[in-house]
């Protein structure tokens, strides 16, 4: 009862933290003045109190997943720990709220967009026509379906791997709003829904990981005191997150330092900047309690309090007008673009241009960093590694890097020939160098073997290499397909226009070419340890099969009638693309040219690993021969004097017959 009643009591609190946020902001619902479209009170105060309740469902729903999959002792490294299944129930509960609640907001966002109040706006001939033109909406309904799908899985769950796949299909529902959030129409709208879904995220993961553990505390329940200190780890990195994507969400909402100080978005920002300051520190001091044996009670309340506080101000930040304002563009063009139409292409705009991408360059960091960690902890505990890996590691990188945010990505969002090329770049080049680097064989040296029963790092690495999903992407004919059978899929259909067409989708055609080349070549070079041993012969066949329809696919774009992505490539054209058709034609001759070389170097690899293998093989038999004798060819010889018997035995018999 006394957990209920504190449970209560934060939903309150947290209700009045947001009333707080609009009134500081201004955004408290107010009528409108006449004549102006008024969906009415109910969805004026409705929208912001949904959405406060779709984040702390979605955050709890996200702590209970993480502290039952990662944080919690297992109960070995199969299953999850008795704790750790009344986590998955609870979250299994919340992620039922958190899916009426998406759905509620939605049908308020809807009818805030239309002007209407709720019931008309619901009506099927006003909701069907409009309401799934709306992006965010279309996020809601994904969450939404989402959270039910995690409902039905965590209330099933009892193994840690399967726990920590709700975890990531919760991370994808948690982002999936603030990739759509209204931060797209300032000029850094990369920057800014990268930090927005970056941000949201780490506050989740923080803020529903304390929650859980704290819960735990409470309860006294085994093995608390260690997802205390591995909270501890993953806390430390959420709050570091969590202010450095503030700061970039603060920069593109700001048009300078002084509206801190001066708008009431600003005001908002350093309210939930200090009550986040405070909230860290009372966290730290809770968990040394904790883990000391101390009293947690007053922390606890206090916690409860700060969080709640939190949440709501932040939710009120989310319907208060950012003082940054979107700057006009010359053309509509560009409008749809975000930035000037790049200069026509020369050596110096495509190598040193910058138009920066942060969600690769975020993701090329943690890449990095992954990896320089792995080294420097293989060094550290003097295992050799070799200085051949780390350098194609590192030049994967930097392509990555190059040809998501320099002068080439610019040009890939205007022209079909140069969308070629920066497609090439992510499906080939860049997964080969990653490939060469063996990423799963330095995390496998890097991290020590678990002492316990409870899986570690190691162990994690290790199911993630065997699981059945590890299984199902790796397998031959599914890189297969995906490399080359749904290029025709993306590019010969309305699909390439509407990826290009939005920031999101552009983001994941990117990570599509990246991953789509990465498992195929992982697959074909064969370097690190995976689910199934693919011989020499079948990766080669693999690898020519993939050639042949790769060619096919560069023949097919260059006899193209029609300009390819014509719904976005159309609207964008700058001045010095004067026929688009050529422009497709040349991005054939782009794939045809550049999309042969790399596979090719990559069969010529693999054709010495083959002759390689029988080679060692070969030794093999001979040292196996030297220690014990050819039992092959003994076996061999034994068996053609069986034969020789059998027919001088016949052949006697026949004479005295």
């Amino acid at each position: 009862m006394g957990r209920g009643w504190l449970a209560l009591a934060g939903a309150g609190i947290a209700l009045l933290g947001l009333l707080l946020g609009l009134w500081l902001g201004g955004s408290a619902y107010a009528p409108p003045a006449d004549g102006l479209p008024d969906a009415g009170a109910v969805v004026g105060w409705g929208l912001p109190v949904s959405r406060l309740m779709t984040t702390i469902a979605a955050t709890v729903t996200l702590g209970m997943l993480v502290t039952a999959a990662f944080l919690m002792p297992g109960a070995d490294r199969t299953l999850v720990s008795r704790p750790g299944r009344r986590d998955l129930v609870l979250a299994a509960g919340w992620a039922m709220v958190w899916a009426l609640s998406s759905l509620t907001t939605l049908a308020f966002t809807h009818a805030t967009v239309v002007g209407q109040p709720l019931l008309e706006a619901l009506r099927p001939e006003v909701f069907f026509t409009y309401a799934l033109e709306i992006p965010q909406n279309v996020a809601y309904l994904v969450s939404a379906i989402l959270a039910l799908v995690i409902a039905a899985g965590a209330a099933l769950c009892v193994r840690s791997g399967s726990a920590a796949i709700l975890f990531g299909v919760a991370s994808v529902a948690v982002v999936s709003v603030p990739l759509t959030a209204h931060g797209t129409s300032l000029g850094d709208h990369s920057l800014a829904l990268t930090a927005g879904a970056l941000h949201g995220w780490a506050a989740a993961v923080w803020v529903g990981g304390l929650i859980a553990v704290t819960r735990h505390a409470l309860r006294r329940d085994p093995g608390f005191p260690e997802a205390v200190r591995r909270f501890s780890v993953l806390a430390t990195a959420a709050v570091v997150l969590l202010a450095l994507s503030g700061i970039a969400n603060a920069y593109t909402r700001l048009e300078q330092p002084s509206e801190l100080f001066t708008t009431p978005y600003g005001v908002l920002v350093l309210l939930k900047v200090a009550l986040l300051a405070v909230l860290a520190v009372v966290a730290l001091q809770s968990r040394r309690r904790v883990s000391s044996g101390g009293s947690i009670v007053p922390w606890l309340v206090s916690e409860i309090v700060l969080l709640a506080v939190t949440i709501g101000v932040a939710i009120s930040l989310t319907v208060t007008a950012y003082p940054r304002q979107s700057v006009p563009l010359a053309s509509p063009g560009e409008e749809l673009l975000g930035y000037p139409f790049p200069p026509p292409p020369d050596a110096s705009g495509i190598i040193l241009g910058w138009y920066p991408d942060a969600a690769f360059l975020v993701l090329a960091a943690l890449l990095a960093g992954g990896y320089g960690w792995g080294v420097w902890r293989c060094r550290r505990r003097g295992i050799h590694w070799s200085w051949g890996r780390t350098i194609s590691w590192g030049t994967g990188v930097l392509l990555l890097v190059w040809a998501t945010s320099f002068g080439i990505s610019g040009y890939a969002k205007v022209s079909v020939e140069w969308h070629m090329l920066q497609h090439m770049m992510m499906s080939m080049l860049v997964p080969i160098m990653l490939v060469l680097g063996m990423p799963a064989t330095l995390a496998l040296r890097a991290f020590r073997p678990a002492q316990g029963p409870d899986k570690g790092p190691r162990e994690w690495v290790l199911w993630g290499l065997h699981s059945p999903v590890s299984s199902f992407v790796t397998h031959p004919v599914y890189v297969l397909l995906v490399g080359t059978v749904g290029l025709f899929g993306l590019y010969f259909t309305p699909l390439f226009g509407y990826a290009m067409g939005s920031h999101i989708g552009h983001v994941l055609m990117g990570l599509h070419f990246l991953l789509a080349g990465f498992l195929f070549y992982w697959v074909v070079l064969g370097l690190d340890p995976g689910p199934r041993t693919v011989p020499p012969w079948a990766r080669l066949i693999l690898l020519l099969v993939f050639v042949s329809l790769h060619a096919f696919f560069a023949v097919a774009i260059m006899m193209s009638t029609q300009p390819l992505g014509a719904e976005w490539f159309g609207l964008v054209q700058p001045p010095w693309i004067t026929d688009t058709l050529q422009d497709t034609v040349d991005a054939g001759g782009v794939a045809w040219a550049i999309g042969e070389l790399p596979a090719l170097i990559v069969m010529v690899v693999v054709a010495v690993q083959w002759a390689r293998s029988d080679e060692r093989e070969a030794r093999r038999r001979d040292r196996r021969a030297d220690r014990a004798g050819d039992a092959e060819l003994d076996a061999y010889n034994e068996r053609l004097a069986a034969l020789a018997r059998r027919d001088r035995t016949a052949s006697g018999q026949d004479t005295r017959t």
